[in-house]
């Protein structure tokens, strides 16, 4: 029996299985036939609802951007933690984020441009959300930089730029962040 759903519903539930099967399997080795099936759908639905796999591709990489600014927003507007917590829970969600997540780092012919795609949304959250974090942060005398909002761009993209070179440990990410903020030694813990 056919099951009939609301669009939206239905083109949600295959950017979720499109998700779940990029990590699972990655990028290139998943196929508008593997999401369907994943969806309990033909391939034509998915084709309805996407023209390509690089539009399918560009949604779920918008999708998980958004779960990730989620993320991020709640641990800033977090009443009961300090400083110091939620700059480590940041640290922790991005670094688990790019973990769980490495498939869209991966390169391809036919997706190029992802990896710059989840970095340059990811950053912009991270500077939207974090600006005035960081600001009350100066303001309150927890940090002694000058132009906050542009140390805060040279870290994010400088870590996002280490781990692509193959620095993971998120103790040395951790110490790097504390220098770049002249933070006390050991204060962010992971």
């Amino acid at each position: 029996m056919r099951v009939t759903k609301d669009p939206e519903v239905r083109k949600q539930e295959i950017l979720e299985e499109a998700l779940k099967l990029f990590a699972r399997q990655g990028i290139s080795k998943t196929s508008m036939n593997d999401v369907a099936k994943a969806a309990k759908i033909t391939k034509g639905l998915v084709y309805y609802y996407f023209a390509s796999k690089e539009e399918l591709l560009a949604e779920v990489a918008s999708l998980f951007v958004k779960q990730v600014n989620e993320q991020l927003l709640e641990i800033v507007q977090n009443k009961v933690m300090d400083f110091y917590g939620k700059l480590a829970q940041i640290l922790r969600l991005y670094l688990i984020t790019i973990q769980e997540h490495h498939h869209f780092l991966e390169y391809s012919p036919a997706n190029p441009g992802v990896y710059e795609l989840i970095k340059n949304s990811l950053t912009e959250a991270a500077l939207l959300y974090t600006k005035d974090f960081i600001r009350q942060a100066v303001e309150e005398g927890i940090l002694k930089i000058s132009y906050p909002e542009y140390t805060l761009k040279i870290i994010i993209n400088g870590i996002a730029d280490l781990y692509m070179e193959g620095v993971r440990d998120p103790q040395i990410l951790a110490v790097l962040i504390e220098q770049c903020l002249a933070l006390p030694k050991g204060s962010l813990k992971l």
